[in-house]
């Protein structure tokens, strides 16, 4: 089985990311991909407004007509600050059976720059095949440079984040912060930040 790990807060998991595992998917041609939702994050701080039971679970509505995909509390399970090493490795053992391969890791190019920084970077570079996809709108017309062996995706990028939806639902309706979010997230997402008032949520 060929196996891909997309990692991220998933706060929400949006259409973006969807979009964006399914290219992955289809490219080149693994199996399965796994979504894998951070504890703590090494590089930043994990904003609130929903528990880790609520990005698991907005997680699993999102991907449950998908056989391909699947997701993985491991990074949750584990507790403590998240290393992408130690889930690789963790990963691989748990799947060695029948793994074919490296597995796939998915990053986005502005993770690029602090690449290095990560743990055990030298070494998990060599252990996976890191998959460099397109986040920031600027890289469509300029290549980012990154001294790792890598595969580019080449994904045509959805201009959608998820602070963006956070502010999207907490704002009031103006040019600038407009409330319409609805179809940025999957609808039993979107069901399921209403129903619990996830971000600030209210009904004005």
């Amino acid at each position: 089985m060929k196996l891909a790990i997309f990692g991220g807060s998933f706060n929400p998991i949006h259409i973006g990311h969807l979009f964006l595992a399914e290219e992955v998917r289809l490219r080149f041609g693994y199996h399965k991909i796994l979504f894998v939702p951070v504890n703590i994050p090494p590089h930043k701080t994990l904003a609130g407004g929903a528990t880790d039971i609520d990005r698991l679970e907005m997680l699993n509505l999102s991907i449950k007509d998908n056989p391909n995909f699947q997701v993985d509390s491991l990074e949750i399970q584990r507790g403590g600050i998240s290393y992408t090493y130690d889930t690789v490795e963790e990963l691989e053992k748990k799947y060695s059976s029948v793994l074919e391969g490296k597995i796939g890791l998915i990053m986005g190019d502005d993770l690029v720059e602090g690449f290095s920084t990560w743990k055990n970077a030298d070494i998990l570079s060599e252990k996976t095949d890191l998959i460099l996809a397109r986040r920031m709108i600027c890289s469509e017309n300029n290549t980012v440079e990154f001294q790792y062996p890598h595969l580019e995706l080449g994904n045509g990028v959805l201009p959608i984040s998820s602070s963006d939806i956070r502010t999207r639902i907490i704002s009031t309706e103006n040019e600038f912060a407009s409330k319409a979010w609805r179809y940025l997230v999957s609808e039993p997402v979107y069901e399921y930040i209403v129903q619990r008032r996830l971000y600030g949520f209210t009904n004005s």
